[in-house]
């Protein structure tokens, strides 16, 4: 979803989240920060251009289905990895004593 460059307020149609973020209309950098999210359907971001606190503003983007079904698939695969290593840990202090 593109949102406001900061300086120029042209569109820009990357994630706030892309690493060396840059305004194509007047090729200033973009330094932006996740913020508290408002409800859990929307991500809250500050972004400004790098060196000019005063460009500072705060931006509101939706998730998309394929975002959360990412974030899901993550948390999936990220706690049955962690359960897999508890047990890993566990058979190993057992097998140490």
């Amino acid at each position: 979803m593109p949102f406001p460059c900061p300086g120029c307020q042209a569109a820009i149609d990357r994630s706030p989240e892309a690493w060396a973020l840059r305004c194509p209309a007047c090729g200033r950098v973009i330094r932006a920060r996740a913020t508290d999210a408002v409800s859990g359907d929307v991500r809250a971001y500050e972004v400004e251009i790098t060196g000019r606190p005063e460009t500072r503003r705060r931006i509101e983007i939706p998730w998309t289905d394929r975002e959360a079904a990412r974030l899901r698939q993550w948390l999936v695969w990220s706690t049955v990895l962690t359960l897999a290593l508890v047990a890993v840990l566990f058979a190993a202090a057992r097998w140490a004593r």
